[in-house]
């Protein structure tokens, strides 16, 4: 998109979770229209449009995406606020099943839990800092996220806030979980029985099932959709972040994401209510 630059870089972003790129897409799109007021209506659906397809092109597994546009664009058809005014509505309410969210999971955190967080979901973190700032004390294990390497950074960003954190290899995933309280991780994208996440979510389920700890999901309800993601076909990406060298007869598969059916102690705790798996 012509002089926002930062539109190009959220397509090509594949570190972030979906609700730190639909925050910086939710600001893209205010300055757009309010840059170009001065469109017709019916110019102003149509970029919408546009950059509508754009996003869910380049983030095919993010819910947030298709049900931002459908809330905007009802609101836009149907009334005379502009997309601006209807985004800040969006981001409001966005915020407050948030804060819901992580007050709930903030209150399954004592003092002496041992937490286990995969990948580097914005709500896990905010919900553990809300944990800190009630002046609980309690450790954190979890693990690098190759090829990215977000938990790294997620380990990096507690460190800051005087949390003793535990980093290991993904190998040692199992080794992470031994004696963890509960473990909490985000989502993209859920339904019915299942949720999308960090490659790797799917062995956190089955180690928690087995070992008895609960998972908890943590989201709002930006991300439910009435059935799993069908388009995988983005989920492929450099095969160089595992093998510098192209070698023949060696294949490299590199998805981050994948499919999780619940199951096991914990569930999904959405605006701020807790629903067993």
């Amino acid at each position: 998109m012509k002089y926002y630059p930062e539109f190009e870089t959220l397509l090509l972003e594949q570190e972030a979770g979906a609700t730190t790129l639909l925050f910086k897409f939710l600001n893209i799109l205010t300055r757009y229209f309010t840059d170009n007021s001065s469109f017709s209506r019916e110019e102003q659906a149509k970029k919408l449009e546009s950059l509508y397809e754009q996003v869910v092109g380049a983030h095919p597994l993010m819910a947030i995406f298709p049900n931002l546009n459908s809330f905007i664009m009802n609101r836009f058809l149907k009334s005379n606020d502009t997309i601006p005014a209807i985004i800040d509505e969006f981001r409001t309410k966005l915020n407050e099943n948030i804060d819901k969210t992580v007050d709930t999971a903030s209150s399954l955190i004592q003092d002496g839990s041992r937490i286990f967080s995969f990948s580097h979901s914005s709500i896990v973190r905010k919900s553990i800092v809300k944990a800190v700032q009630d002046k609980k004390i309690f450790t954190v294990h979890t693990t690098e996220c190759r090829p990215v390497n977000e938990a790294v950074n997620l380990a990096k960003f507690l460190a800051r806030y005087d949390v003793d954190v535990s980093l290991f290899t993904d190998a040692a995933m199992e080794k992470a979980l031994e004696s963890c309280s509960l473990a909490l991780v985000g989502t993209d994208w859920y339904w019915d029985n299942g949720f999308v996440n960090k490659i790797g979510t799917g062995l956190v389920m089955r180690l928690c099932r087995e070992t008895d700890i609960p998972l908890y999901v943590l989201t709002d309800s930006s991300k439910s959709m009435p059935y799993p993601p069908e388009d995988w076909s983005k989920d492929q990406h450099p095969a160089s972040l595992i093998l510098a060298e192209s070698i023949n007869n060696i294949s490299v598969y590199n998805p981050y994401f994948e499919s999780v059916s619940f199951s096991g102690k914990g569930g999904m705790i959405v605006d701020g209510e807790l629903k067993p798996f």
